[in-house]
């Protein structure tokens, strides 16, 4: 099994105080956070080194434990230990080769983020009972033969905003029903600027007491003014026939202010204006276009000289 140096994971120094520790943390975890690599594993795998370093060298007696077992082993570079010459027994060959993994299946069928070496220091501690203890590295820790962590559920939830919402951000409260208790639970989602439909936000269920992850897809939905096409923004602008055929300079709004555009001489319905670098600013920071679609409207109230001319013109035709 293989030790892990959470000092090096978070890039602070064995002395780091909290807040330097903190610090270090927000960093790293804002570069790492799957919402930025969806299809990354390496970067998935990363951020979980980085949230299992954070959870030790965050917790005082973690910590403080953890320092005691390396000073004791005087560990380094991700070297191998046996579990075995600490006092521990063979549950942990559940974990399989003792190769760091971050994924396990215990002797009950739970399973875990952290890595197998978080568990043997720290797993037990958390069983909801103890059938066996040992001193481990020269300080009294408490361990089970087995592992009682219940497996969390998914709870899959949906929700819609609008355009100017997924641009800006926006909050909202779901009610999600607690199958156990056959409660209802109001969860707030913070709902990040750039978000694309069908990206999904993950949720701890257990800050609102609910043995659950619970797993939010986000669709922006369409109005009759704007949609998306990627990342690009298609406008619908209606434009008067004789603009359509003379051109004409207009004005437009869209969800990224106002702009001037030229309409060129006979235009036709459907054609697109592209405006570069105007469109919507992903997660990553990629943007796309804005798209002029033309309709041409035709007048619904006209005066008698407006009708006259039109019906010179079908004559003339």
């Amino acid at each position: 099994m293989k030790y892990q140096d959470y000092y090096e994971i978070l890039g602070v120094d064995k002395k780091a105080n909290a807040e330097e520790i903190k610090k270090a943390y927000r960093k790293l975890a804002k570069k790492y956070h799957p919402d930025l690599h969806p299809d990354d594993k390496e970067a998935s795998k990363k951020f979980a080194k980085i949230n299992e370093a954070y959870e030790v060298l965050s917790d005082e007696n973690k910590r403080k434990q953890y320092d005691m077992f390396g000073q004791s082993g005087n560990f380094s570079q991700g070297q191998n230990f046996d579990p075995s010459q600490y006092g521990f027994s063979d549950i942990f060959s559940n974990f399989g080769a003792g190769n760091g993994s971050y994924t396990y299946t215990s002797s009950t069928g739970g399973s875990s983020g952290f890595s197998d070496f978080f568990e043997t220091l720290f797993g037990g501690g958390r069983a909801s009972s103890r059938t066996s203890s040992t001193n481990f590295g020269g300080f009294g820790s408490s361990f089970k033969n087995g592992f009682s962590k219940n497996k969390k559920s998914k709870i899959k939830a949906k929700v819609n905003i609008s355009l100017d919402e997924a641009m800006s951000g926006v909050s909202r409260t779901l009610k999600i029903k607690d199958k156990e208790t056959n409660s209802i639970k109001e969860i707030n989602i913070n709902v990040p600027s750039g978000m694309t439909s069908g990206k999904k936000l993950k949720i701890d269920g257990s800050k609102y007491n609910l043995n659950a992850d619970i797993y939010v897809t986000v669709e922006i939905e369409e109005d009759s003014t704007y949609r998306l096409d990627g990342l690009d923004i298609i406008k619908k602008e209606r434009i008067s026939p004789w603009d359509a055929y003379f051109g004409e300079k207009i004005t437009v709004d869209s969800p990224n202010g106002k702009f001037k555009i030229n309409i060129p001489e006979k235009i036709e319905a459907g054609n697109k204006i592209r405006i570069k670098g105007k469109g919507y600013k992903d997660l990553k920071g990629k943007i796309g276009d804005l798209y002029i679609e033309i309709l041409i409207d035709n007048p619904k109230n006209l005066s008698e000289d407006q009708i006259d001319l039109y019906k010179k013109l079908k004559e003339i035709n």
